[in-house]
């Protein structure tokens, strides 16, 4: 695996590797105390947080990276998830890292089409 050092570069890497399924290489980029935000869970620790990644990664059909931009310490990529179940979820995600680990993923979508297809 190539070295990723910078944020950006790490963040690209991680949601490339989830979103084609390999869960082992995305887990790598992953601090073990990262604290995950987003509309439907909130986790702290990889555990937590690589179990919520699996179920979501089934549900993934494609990703297309829309912008990305990074610093020093993080990273914030927009891509469009598309799902089998709910179709396409507009994503937007900061990610900070330390020592070339991700400590911190902050995820935002419009959560509607998920709630209401849970609820029906």
């Amino acid at each position: 695996m190539p070295e990723f050092t910078k944020p950006l570069d790490i963040a690209i890497a991680f949601t490339k590797a989830w979103t084609s399924h390999d869960l082992a290489k995305a887990a790598s980029f992953v601090s073990d105390d990262v604290v995950f935000e987003g509309p439907l869970q909130q986790s702290t620790g990889s555990g937590p947080y690589l179990k919520g990644l699996t179920s979501l990664s089934r549900e993934v059909a494609d990703c297309s990276i829309l912008a990305a931009y990074g610093d020093e310490d993080e990273a914030l990529l927009m891509y469009d998830l598309i799902t089998k179940p709910y179709g396409p979820l507009t994503c937007a995600k900061l990610f900070t890292v330390q020592n070339g680990k991700i400590v911190r993923d902050k995820l935002t979508f419009d959560s509607h089409l998920i709630r209401t297809a849970k609820a029906a």
